[in-house]
């Protein structure tokens, strides 16, 4: 089987790479965030999740077992993608090349092998890869999936991933999560002009169209709203 890790169109510079925040950590399974002793509330995918009804949170619970295994995977080969391809430091490219090696003889290699060959990774220079990050003011951290330099015209976008079951499944709309992450992010100075969504599917995986960072932040701001009339109304 042919390696898509071995080469980089650009590897991404110390200076180009985003610098993880200091004393910010994700503690798994649970998912709960820490900056230094500090618990956050809440994440952007907890306050996407919170407006949608008991019905629809009991079909997502229904299913769990059938996307969550496969999400995980595939989320764990973009991330060695971009790590082997994109990483500064020579010793993150080659673990996580032996990493993305592993995952590609997983079961969800149908959803992987398309991802790895999309030609949008020669079109990109990727600066951040499962990047955590917070706001202290909102008491509100996360996790998005990779930011990247487009090379046509030097946009920086930040992207996320999702997965879906079968070719030709429905997708929907992302732009209040990829703005919450621009959101937490602008207070520690990253920037990003636009948002985008990487769907994949088994046998093809599609990149939507840009999104423009003022319509991410919209979205965003109405699910905040939301989010705080119904659990911070003090």
């Amino acid at each position: 089987m042919a390696s898509h890790t071995t080469t980089s169109p650009a590897i991404a510079s110390t200076r180009d790479w985003l610098p993880p925040i200091p004393g910010l950590r994700r503690t798994d399974p649970e998912h709960r965030y820490w900056l230094g002793e500090h618990l956050f509330a809440v994440s952007v995918t907890g306050v996407i999740g919170s407006s949608k009804s008991d019905w629809a949170m009991a079909r997502i619970e229904a299913t769990r077992h059938v996307w969550e295994p496969r999400g995980h995977t595939v989320h764990l080969a973009l991330e060695a993608l971009l790590n082997a391809r994109f990483h500064p430091q020579p010793r993150n490219r080659q673990q996580a090349a032996q990493l993305l090696e592993e995952l590609r003889a997983s079961d969800y290699r149908a959803w992987i092998e398309p991802l790895l060959a999309h030609p949008h990774w020669q079109q990109v220079t990727v600066i951040a890869s499962e990047r955590p990050t917070c706001c202290l003011v909102r008491n509100l951290a996360g996790t998005y999936d990779t930011g990247y330099i487009q090379h046509t015209n030097g946009l920086r976008v930040l992207a996320d991933l999702k997965t879906l079951s079968r070719p030709g499944s429905g997708s929907y709309c992302t732009r209040a999560q990829l703005g919450g992450y621009m959101a937490m992010e602008s207070t520690w100075g990253v920037h990003y002009d636009a948002g985008q969504t990487i769907w994949a599917r088994p046998g093809e995986t599609r990149f939507s169209p840009l999104y423009s960072r003022e319509d991410c932040l919209a979205a965003w701001a109405a699910a905040w709203a939301g989010y705080v009339s119904r659990f911070r109304p003090w």
